[in-house]
């Protein structure tokens, strides 16, 4: 582990301590992670649809349940990588958000992956991004927080030391109890990178108590990247038990220029919660069929993550 990762876990674990020490006698003991996945920390959900959503990305550790978390969260994960074609990886993990004390819980520590929001569909089988991503130390002012709207500014430094700015608004609209439209888009800039920007589409729609049907659209465009980046995902999520849950997923990438389709795929994930409310085990494994460019062979290959999660905190 690195010098960095190290000075990062010691800061987050300290201050996450402190906070929550602070708060202990104002939280109740409900809404921690992991068992009962399906409790009452989310009953005050502007819809049955939204509450359910926010409550399986919680599960599964989507990046946006860290960044709009209403306490201290905590996520350490060891995830292995391997590709048939491509060389295997593993890497450790380090996302979350630490309200800072006396700050009205507008004011937090956030540590995110390189793009704010997590891993893109478009890198989702790309073992070299995997292994240049980064995480980012942040510091997040929530300018408004509503039932509907929602809008950030960070400020913060990567583990490069090299400087990042971004602001994040985020709109959600309910369509009767069963179905959730969403609208995410973050303008950052990157020092050494310059300007970039990423705009996610999410249509949420609640099949059963116990499943959510998702269709995820992400377009990214960048300064030092001719065209623009897109990707599209049809997912299907379902809760086993009180400790598990699975999902599978089909996706598209692309590129604008030149245009073309450069991977598309199927896998799944399945998640069990082990051994304490906070540990959770996955695996992930799925089929890739993608070229380099656009005058290349199209390639087939089986890829499959390892992870193991430890989720510290309350949402």
């Amino acid at each position: 582990m690195s010098f960095n990762k190290i000075l990062i876990f010691i800061v987050c674990i300290s201050v996450a301590f402190t906070s929550e020490a602070a708060e202990e006698n104002a939280l109740p003991e409900r809404g921690s992670f992991g068992l009962g996945w399906l409790d009452q920390s989310q009953a005050a959900a502007s819809n049955y649809v939204n509450s359910f959503a926010k409550t399986v990305d919680r599960f599964f550790g989507e990046p946006r349940s860290d960044l709009e978390a209403a306490y201290s969260t905590l996520r350490i994960s060891t995830e292995f990588f391997w590709h048939q074609t491509n060389h295997s990886d593993n890497k450790l993990r380090i996302r979350g958000k630490i309200h800072l004390p006396l700050a009205n819980e507008r004011i937090s520590l956030l540590f995110t992956e390189d793009e704010g929001e997590g891993k893109d569909f478009f890198d989702q089988t790309n073992v070299e991004n995997l292994s240049q991503e980064s995480t980012n130390a942040n510091l997040q002012f929530n300018l408004f927080d509503s039932l509907k709207n929602r809008l950030d500014i960070r400020f913060g430094l990567r583990s490069s030391l090299q400087g990042k700015a971004s602001i994040r608004y985020r709109h959600e609209l309910p369509s009767g109890e069963t179905v959730q439209h969403r609208f995410i888009k973050t303008f950052y800039f990157a020092d050494g990178d310059g300007f970039g920007s990423l705009s996610r589409y999410e249509l949420d729609k609640a099949l059963t108590s116990t499943s959510l049907l998702r269709w995820s659209n992400d377009f990214r465009m960048e300064e030092n990247f001719s065209g623009a980046q897109w990707a599209s995902r049809i997912s299907y999520s379902r809760q086993v038990s009180d400790q598990t849950a699975l999902s599978y997923y089909f996706n598209l990438n692309g590129l604008t220029v030149p245009k073309y389709i450069n991977a598309y795929g199927v896998g799944f994930r399945i998640r069990k919660n082990i051994g304490r409310p906070w540990l959770f085990a996955e695996i992930e494994p799925g089929h890739a069929w993608s070229k380099l460019s656009v005058h290349a062979k199209r390639q087939t290959d089986f890829y499959i993550f390892l992870r193991l999660e430890a989720a510290i905190g309350r949402i």
